[in-house]
């Protein structure tokens, strides 16, 4: 990977992308009917593969990917467990951040995961120490969108997370977010492990 630019905005337009990303939850518990069109899977998979960050492919699919000089997110949709939704978000950690540590405070993203899920609650929060890396998170669960046969939710299970590491010897901050709606009995630290891996090189 080639030297990284220091200079922009990343922090701001991270936070935007994840905004965007935390009121518009989707849902996408059902796969879609087949239909014909023009997939731009090849050119997700080339940028996934030159950024460094690639998850298992039998686990889960790219489905969009934002870039900018200093900032990237990443959109994943589960193929083991299709009610799996997931964004990663990587931004340069600049040497003229005044105030470093609170760009990865895992704490200021729930505002913005609250939106749109209706009896949010938190469940747990915590760190760990793995792979070389401190992983703050928070585990929470809430209404999902897709409903039963009565019209009640299903009890959706979603985590939040963030840590730092390096890249080409400059510091960067991951956030990720692995939401399930409906088919898994929880969602813990053997569902996030895979994209701690993928952030961390491992």
């Amino acid at each position: 990977m080639g030297r990284m630019i220091r200079r922009g905005t990343g922090a701001v337009s991270a936070f935007v992308i994840l905004a965007l990303a935390g009121v518009a939850p989707g849902c996408y518990f059902f796969p879609a009917s087949e239909r014909e069109y023009l997939s731009h899977a090849d050119l997700l998979a080339a940028a996934a593969k030159v950024s460094g960050f690639t998850l298992p492919p039998n686990l889960y699919r790219l489905v969009g990917l934002d870039i900018s000089e200093d900032s990237m997110t990443g959109r994943y949709r589960g193929l083991a467990f299709v009610g799996d939704h997931a964004w990663v978000v990587r931004f340069s950690e600049k040497s003229s951040e005044q105030d470093p540590v609170a760009l990865g405070d895992v704490y200021s993203l729930l505002p913005l995961i609250r939106q749109g899920r209706d009896g949010f609650e938190i469940v747990e929060e915590g760190e760990r120490e793995e792979f070389g890396t401190r992983v703050k998170l928070v585990r929470y669960r809430f209404d999902s969108p897709i409903r039963d046969g009565t019209g009640t939710p299903l009890v959706a299970h979603g985590m939040v997370a963030s840590l730092r590491t390096a890249i080409a010897g400059f510091p960067v901050v991951y956030h990720l977010k692995l939401d399930n709606h409906g088919d898994r009995d929880d969602v813990n630290w053997r569902e996030l492990r895979p994209f701690v891996e993928a952030a961390t090189g491992r």
